[in-house]
């Protein structure tokens, strides 16, 4: 079943249920496909044709949900960006992506406004806003929805493969790469998630403070909702201190997390009523063993722990809901096919550890590749199976494990980041000769950045004001938080700094940001 038949079928037959909480408001059914609808037919009056790519640069929002099922309604192609994107990172993913149109909401409106003559293609510009004067050239949202048809717009044919988003990617070794996600991928993930893995429940409420320009948020909590015809919260961005509240104040009965969500939780001060809350589900990936089976007893929720990225169908592995392993990232799925290969390509034994490599059993299931990179695109998909880039072992029960990246990656509080990026930026500094930025461990899980740098002779950086050249330049979540500088790098014959040798250094040395007491500015705290 196609988005657009979904959206009609839930319209007519739960028109008046909800679909999305936000803020004080409560959107059923009806008033999403009308809204819709809106959204496809501004889209149409506007240019956007079937194949046609539209960026959007907006916070967690109902209209970021209007526009991107309105765009599935005319064949058009989302490109989500991630909103905490500044400079190079922006202008690239706009530029490459080749999209004519793009959605800015108005607290992003600087950052685009920053490397807006550069950007390519982009024809025409719509401002998310509350009313205030608009820049030069651009639509208001607000006006263009208010005179839009609520009508259905003309039938187009739609066909499982074809694209429905492309989803940026951090890069390893080189700038994003962007995935391309069908109608059919969509759909499948969000079926998989609510019927095989939540088994969902008339009653359940899911919720989530996750970014919708993430696959995360896209194709479990939205589309989940929209597959199973249950409501979800949308919030605008993750909070310790008022997050049990929150589930409370909703009856949530699922959240997702990733990351350092459960850590950040588990270290609240405890409350005699952690375990007085309605959620029974907390779904994710990189969930510690350590505290594992603390979290479920003190907050009283099972702990379904996945693995997965944009690339494979979000879910190819995960625990089965009742016979689930600490420490595991489960079996695979209906859809998927996961093993563990060599260096030569060859399926090990298990206990054995190696890469882990995905196959759909189901066409369109997986991602169709990166957007103008078939050449990375082979490469991913060496021997017919797609290559994740992380190493893990699988058990003689069938139960895989996840040990660490085997690319030369960073993954901070959720975000892929891509040393080279970071590098890059650095190494614009006129008082850096060279740097090489390394993952190290975060005590809230997953990574923080460390970077070492080699200083041109005879110049001199302060550790805060590399920081302060960062903050300006990259998103938040890559800004470095130590910094160690060094006479030179070992390297490898092809001069290449020896990153692991780099990592055995660790952190005792270098200067660290949070013990400085440097406070980030984060664009999006509002």
């Amino acid at each position: 079943m196609r988005i657009k038949k979904l959206l009609e079928s839930r319209a007519e037959n739960y028109g008046g249920e909800p679909f999305i909480y936000f803020r004080d408001q409560i959107i059923n059914f009806a008033t999403l496909d009308q809204n819709v609808n809106k959204a496809a037919n501004l889209f149409r009056e506007l240019g956007v044709k079937k194949g046609d790519h539209v960026c959007f640069l907006l916070p967690n929002c109902p209209e970021f949900v209007y526009l991107w099922f309105g765009l599935a309604k005319i064949g058009g192609v989302m490109v989500p960006l991630n909103f905490n994107l500044r400079g190079d990172g922006l202008r690239y993913i706009i530029n490459h992506s080749d999209s004519k149109l793009i959605v800015v909401n108005e607290r992003f409106y600087d950052a685009y406004a920053f490397v807006e003559k550069d950007l390519l293609v982009i024809e025409q510009k719509i401002l998310h806003n509350d009313g205030a004067p608009l820049p030069g050239n651009f639509h208001s949202l607000k006006n263009l929805m208010e005179k839009a048809e609520e009508k259905e717009p003309p039938t187009i044919e739609i066909k499982d493969g074809d694209p429905l988003g492309i989803i940026y990617t951090s890069g390893t070794t080189g700038p994003p790469k962007g995935a391309v996600i069908s109608h059919f991928n969509y759909i499948n993930t969000a079926q998989v998630w609510v019927d095989e893995i939540l088994q969902y429940r008339d009653d359940d409420i899911f919720f989530t403070t996750l970014p919708l320009f993430h696959a995360n948020a896209q194709m479990y909590s939205t589309m989940g909702a929209l597959c199973s015809g249950r409501p979800y919260v949308l919030r605008e961005k993750f909070s310790a201190s008022r997050f049990w509240a929150e589930i409370r104040q909703y009856k949530a009965t699922v959240f997702n997390y990733i990351g350092g969500i459960l850590t950040i939780l588990m270290k609240q001060p405890e409350r005699e009523d952690d375990n007085d809350n309605p959620a029974r589900i907390a779904f994710g990936g990189a969930a510690p063993k350590e505290i594992w089976l603390d979290f479920e007893k003190r907050f009283n929720v099972k702990i379904i722990e996945g693995y997965g990225a944009t690339e494979n169908g979000a879910i190819p592995l995960c625990n089965p809901p009742d016979n689930i392993r600490v420490g595991s990232i489960g079996k695979p799925t209906s859809f998927a096919e996961v093993t563990i290969w060599d260096e030569n390509n060859r399926e090990v034994p298990a206990g054995q550890t190696g890469e882990i490599v995905v196959k759909e059993k189901i066409p369109y299931s997986m991602f169709l590749g990166y957007y103008k990179q078939p050449d990375k695109t082979r490469e991913a998909w060496e021997g017919g199976w797609f290559h994740t880039g992380d190493r893990g072992y699988k058990d003689e029960d069938g139960y895989f494990y996840f040990v660490d990246r085997m690319k030369d990656c960073i993954r901070r509080r959720g975000e892929n980041i891509s040393s080279f990026d970071i590098e890059k930026i650095v190494n614009s500094h006129p008082s850096v000769l060279e740097s090489a930025a390394i993952a190290v461990p975060s005590e809230l899980g997953e990574d923080d950045v460390k970077i070492y740098i080699i200083l041109r002779p005879n110049k001199e950086l302060k550790p805060e004001d590399l920081i302060k050249f960062c903050e300006e330049r990259m998103a938040y979540f890559m800004v470095p938080r130590y910094v160690e500088f060094l006479k030179e790098f070992p390297k490898t014959p092809t001069d290449r700094a020896q990153k692991f040798e780099l990592r055995r250094r660790g952190i005792a040395n270098a200067w660290d940001r949070e013990k400085a007491g440097y406070r980030l500015r984060r664009e999006f705290q509002k």
